[in-house]
């Protein structure tokens, strides 16, 4: 690109800079195109038959080629509707330095700077289409143009991410909900293996999601778990998926059937997350004693002082959930089967064991030692 330094001189020591159109009416519209400055003249040309000295014509010949590749970019296909978007540039440093160096020669200041000027031109040119509109709050793609210092381009265009409200049913045991081999730096091969030997809840939903929306990357927020041998049935266990960048529109609504495994994900709004995060269970818990049951009546008894406030520590704090109702179901020499209404969130290995504080425990009520052999959840009930 041109510098003022290298430029030579031309009739009768004159210095003659061309600018195309829109840098010309941008800089000197209402301003004067000649300076004689250390008794060398130096006058601006408006022309469009030389390169331009700021843009090297690119609002001529690059501008417009920018603008249809927006325009016939694949990523309107994400929406059925016409969809809000914006757009930004990346410009080379030269356009400035150029720009910056006229304006100080010929004292131009209060005028339209080229990178707004350019914005404002590529989005113009976008809405006379009527594809899309400009919101710059809340857009549904964000279309982003990097320009070299030879015109050449690149554009990057990020979708909106969106939520999926999730829920799984685990109609087998020894299905864990997390998959400790998921590496985040490779989801897409991660989502490609087809030879997993031991399938997870996490790995059919990355599977499922990568599949129908192929996103640049997922959030999964968990509301709860449960162990590896545990069943869940019912409506299924609530969770939320982030869907970042995606590349294809998906469904609204999808249904999963893998081996053992039920999912249900649908579209929600980014305001109705907190309240699948609140539910109750229904839960089977099956206990083993240290010792034989003597006296089944006396522990049915006790089943219902366990109803009420439980209170118990995470990441030190006091956290208080809800048990709504107890009942023992069965009774069989030194093993217990428990059905509980109760809040998620509460630790049940915990609760029954009583290895970490917590009240009431259910190794206290009766006065024997409990553990929990695992745990079923029967169904979720979500919280009006």
């Amino acid at each position: 690109m041109e510098n003022l330094k290298t430029l030579k001189l031309e009739n009768s020591n004159q210095i003659q800079i061309h600018l195309c159109k829109f840098c010309y009416d941008r800089n000197f519209s209402m301003k004067k195109t000649l300076l004689v400055k250390y008794s060398v003249s130096v006058r601006i040309m408006k022309t469009g038959m030389k390169v331009c000295y700021i843009c090297r014509n690119f609002f001529l010949g690059t501008l417009p080629t920018i603008v249809n590749k927006i325009l016939n970019s694949e990523m309107f296909g994400l929406t059925t509707y016409i969809p809000a978007i914006d757009i930004g540039t990346r410009l080379p440093f030269l356009f400035y330095e150029n720009e910056d160096h006229l304006r100080s020669m010929f004292q131009i200041k209060g005028t339209t700077g080229i990178k707004t000027q350019i914005n404002l031109l590529i989005r113009e040119k976008i809405q006379e289409n009527k594809k899309c509109y400009i919101d710059h709050l809340n857009p549904e793609l964000k279309f982003d143009v990097v320009i070299d210092n030879d015109l050449n381009f690149s554009i990057d265009c990020k979708a909106k991410e969106f939520y999926l409200l999730g829920r799984y049913v685990k109609l087998g045991r020894g299905i864990a909900q997390k998959d400790k081999n998921w590496m985040k730096k490779d989801s897409q091969t991660y989502c490609k293996l087809t030879d997993k030997k031991e399938k997870s809840i996490e790995y059919a939903i990355r599977k499922s999601v990568w599949s129908e929306y192929n996103p640049e990357d997922m959030k999964i927020t968990w509301t709860g778990s449960e162990d590896k041998y545990s069943l869940v049935l019912g409506r299924g266990r609530p969770f939320i998926v982030k869907v970042i960048n995606p590349k294809i529109k998906g469904p609204e609504e999808k249904k999963v059937l893998e081996e053992n495994v039920e999912l249900h994900l649908r579209k929600i709004k980014h305001d109705q997350i907190d309240y699948y995060g609140k539910y109750r269970i229904l839960v089977t818990v099956f206990v083993k004693l240290d010792r034989k049951i003597r006296n089944i009546g006396h522990f049915q008894s006790l089943m219902q002082t366990l109803t009420g406030e439980v209170t118990f520590r995470v990441k030190n704090r006091i956290t208080t959930r809800n048990i709504y109702f107890a009942k023992l179901v069965n009774a069989d020499d030194d093993k217990l089967e428990i059905s509980l209404d109760m809040d998620n969130g509460i630790p049940i290995k915990q609760f029954v064991g009583g290895n970490e504080p917590i009240k009431p425990c259910l190794s206290n009520i009766l006065e024997t030692k409990c553990e929990c052999i695992y745990f079923d959840i029967n169904d979720v009930i979500l919280n009006k």
